[in-house]
């Protein structure tokens, strides 16, 4: 199987998403760890160019399936808990309050356990900043209902949120266009607006690759226009998947 993850690195290196899950979904029945995490990121990726939301949902639940064998086959790697992690945080997209942040609970659990495997592993990093992040921005109304089922919510700020951001970015600096515009937002809410302008900068001059990356240049586009700061902007690339 060495053979068929090697072409998959070889393709996903290049972004060719289409080529690559259907190249990927001919393994999907063999019981093969290595194989198995690699079509689970490969189908959220084409997840994410997916515009219908039931779609999307539907694909995501099938990228969700091959994370969670994944995961049983192979306890021990840091790439099966980080995509088992970040697939059930999708795919408790329109479920009710209480278990959506149940299963905050478990996606933290599992990212945690990814960087005990792998303390380099800037997704993982990345993500546990921005679980900080969601809960720290969580309305007060939802800890109420959640304090009703969990005996305490984890309390976490937007400080604990930015040494996350800042930890991956010391790790592989930009790295990812979502990193850079969250730690611009991190640092808005911090009130460091010139920090916040800078990050928010770096985010809209990042090459666009993935949905991702285009969502998140938006975003920091918007923000940046919003706060009088349009003149900053540059153009960016967009490079399709297929």
């Amino acid at each position: 199987m060495l053979d068929v993850t090697e072409k998959a690195d070889e393709l996903y290196q290049t972004y060719k998403i289409n080529d690559l899950y259907n190249y990927l979904t001919a393994y999907k029945e063999i019981e093969n760890d290595e194989i198995l995490w690699r079509l689970a990121r490969v189908t959220h990726d084409k997840a994410k160019y997916e515009k219908d939301k039931h779609k999307r949902h539907n694909i995501m639940l099938e990228a969700f399936s091959y994370a969670e064998k994944a995961l049983e086959l192979n306890p021990n790697s840091a790439h099966c808990h980080r995509w088992y992690a970040a697939l059930l945080y999708f795919t408790t997209e329109g479920i009710g309050v209480k278990h959506k942040i149940q299963s905050a609970f478990k996606v933290r659990e599992h990212f945690d356990k990814a960087l005990e495997l792998d303390p380099d592993d800037v997704i993982s990093l990345h993500s546990i900043g921005y679980w900080c992040f969601a809960l720290a921005e969580r309305p007060w109304y939802q800890r109420k209902i959640a304090a009703t089922f969990f005996a305490a919510l984890p309390e976490t700020t937007y400080d604990e949120a930015l040494e996350w951001f800042m930890k991956a970015e010391k790790i592989q600096e930009n790295f990812m266009c979502t990193n850079l515009l969250m730690i611009g937002k991190t640092h808005l809410k911090l009130h460091n607006k010139e920090k916040a302008i800078e990050y928010l900068q770096k985010a809209t001059e990042f090459k666009v690759r993935t949905p991702d990356d285009e969502e998140s240049h938006k975003e920091a586009v918007e923000i940046l226009k919003h706060m009088g700061h349009g003149h900053l902007l540059k153009s960016c690339l967009h490079i399709d998947p297929s």
